[in-house]
């Protein structure tokens, strides 16, 4: 990186860093003018010298001048000019003063390097060239005797080129050496800061990168437990209204969404009906009866009928969707299929107001909600078909155990047990019989002390072995009778069968049913077909 000719500091430390030293260099030299020029002008000014007094006053000026300019952009070129400048200038006061053995041989010496420092390549070396057409000219002009020295000093020497010239020869080998050594040291510190800044970049990138890793992680852990807390959620919920109401609140909520609707498939097949819907959109659409035609114009249609998620990154480049003019505000939408056991259920709409607002891990994330969700609706319509049919048979079975209790007790039954010692203090204790809910009896005991609450447990879990009792003998009676009238059934058929005469199969059915029955008279009536007639 080399110092090109611009006026101000870029964002390159090194430029930065040149700028810097200027600044306090333009300090210092407005302090030292101050201090030195103002000596300076006091001494020459009382020796007669005027001129040379007001060129030091000048140069106090003029170093305030370039200090003021610190606080303006884009004059950093011209400070560095000014600050070389200024050096002349105190040599020139310099040489005017004393000649070729004063202090304008240092300032000459301070004008090369600070131009080595804070110039470009080219202007430093323009300005070296121009410090040597200074000098001799300087040198020419004392041995000419077009410039004289104050009264006192040492005017043979002055006048002398020799002098100027062994002098000049020292002055500017010192020079070379001084420049040279800035020279490799300023391309050192430019590569070490080069090399800095490229490492501060990289290093930069990678605190960048892996800041956007730990806010990428960071989401994936939320999301992840997000769905296991939503995975709990789904299966501890038998009830599928229920299910897909609370799916849809939180899938909004812990994933900051606009909309979340489920839609489920009706029982033709025909249409995708919402039956779960976020905020006053779905509630609305609910009421409103909102469907979707599978196959059709719609993301939730489409994916319903292929059997695949569907995203729109941008709603308004989607040729398949549908425009719902309850969600105005809607960017991205995604559906994803509700698919259990090669069976699809239904599919759900989650919409954000950002546009492309999913990524791939997004999708992953939800889609696996989504098939959670499918499994447990899938579960919970199976545990809702199974608690039907158990109730089914339970009424089945309750009645049946009814009709043989009432068969068995159509006379009435009564056990007691006991002597019949009468007692005036006699505490009775009613315990029910009960199965099912049905009240089959009740086992009364007395006794002539109050009744413990472990004798009361006792009572109460005897009275319902007592009732299993009863219910396994009442299956037990109606499992013999179910296989007796089998089994007659069987001989019946099995005699009717015999023959092949409709009169004599007729003739035995009625004697059969008959003895069976117990009846005294039965009839058998056979109607002829139509077809038959024609």
């Amino acid at each position: 990186m080399n110092f090109t000719a611009a006026s101000e500091p870029s964002a390159n430390s090194v430029t930065v860093f040149r700028e810097r030293l200027l600044n306090v260099l333009l300090g210092l030299a407005l302090v030292g003018a101050i201090l030195v020029g103002g000596l300076n002008a006091y001494y020459t000014a009382q020796s007669g010298n005027i001129s040379t007094a007001l060129v030091y006053v000048g140069e106090i000026l003029y170093v305030a001048l370039l200090v003021l300019l610190t606080r303006f952009p884009n004059t950093y070129l011209i400070r560095a000019w000014g600050l070389v400048l200024a050096l002349y200038g105190a040599s020139a006061a310099a040489f005017l003063a004393t000649g070729v053995r004063g202090d304008g041989r240092v300032w000459l010496v301070g004008v090369i390097i600070m131009g080595a420092i804070f110039l470009p390549p080219l202007q430093s070396v323009l300005n070296s060239l121009l410090a040597g057409v200074y000098y001799f000219s300087l040198a020419y002009a004392f041995s000419h005797g077009l410039l004289a020295l104050p009264p006192g000093e040492m005017n043979v020497v002055a006048t002398q080129f020799r002098a100027w010239t062994r002098t000049g020869t020292l002055l500017f080998a010192l020079s070379v050496i001084i420049v040279a050594a800035i020279a490799i040291y300023r391309r050192s510190l430019e590569n070490t800061l080069t090399e800095s800044q490229n490492l501060n970049a990289v290093l930069e990138n990678e605190r960048l990168r892996l800041k956007q890793q730990e806010r990428t992680l960071r989401r994936r852990l939320e999301q992840i437990h997000t769905a296991s807390e939503i995975s709990r959620v789904v299966n501890a919920i038998l009830d599928p209204d229920r299910l897909i109401e609370e799916v849809v609140n939180l899938i909004r909520d812990r994933f900051n969404l606009y909309y979340v609707g489920i839609f489920l498939v009706d029982e033709r097949g025909e249409y995708a009906v919402l039956r779960a819907g976020t905020g006053e959109a779905g509630r609305k659409m609910l009421a409103e009866g909102h469907r979707l035609a599978i196959g059709g114009g719609s993301m939730i249609g489409w994916s319903i009928s292929n059997r695949k998620p569907r995203i729109a990154l941008d709603v308004g480049e989607e040729a398949v969707r549908f425009a719902n003019p309850h969600l105005p505000l809607t960017r991205t939408e995604l559906a994803l299929p509700l698919v259990s056991r090669g069976e699809v259920l239904g599919a759900v709409t989650i919409q954000s107001e950002r546009a492309r607002a999913f990524d791939e891990d997004d999708l992953t994330v939800l889609q696996s909600i989504v098939d959670n969700l499918a499994i447990a609706l899938h579960n919970a319509r199976l545990y809702q078909e199974t608690q039907r049919s158990l109730q089914s048979l339970a009424q089945t079975h309750y009645r049946l155990i009814g009709q043989s209790w009432e068969e068995l007790t159509a006379s009435g039954l009564e056990f007691e047990a006991g002597d019949d010692t009468e007692s005036d203090a006699v505490h009775q204790l009613r315990v029910p019989i009960d199965l099912y809910g049905e009240s089959l009896g009740e086992i009364v005991l007395e006794n002539t002390s109050p009744w413990g609450e472990e004798e009361r447990a006792f009572a109460k879990q005897f009275g319902h072995q007592l009732a299993l009792t009863l219910e396994n003998i009442l299956l037990t009676q109606e499992t013999q009778r179910s296989i007796e009238e089998n089994r007659v059934l069987t001989e019946i058929t099995e005699r009717v069968g015999i023959s092949l005469d409709i009169d004599t199969i007729v003739q035995t059915t009625l004697r059969e049913l008959s003895e069976v029955l117990q009846i005294s008279e039965a009839e058998i009536h056979l109607s002829v077909p139509e077809t038959a007639t024609e």
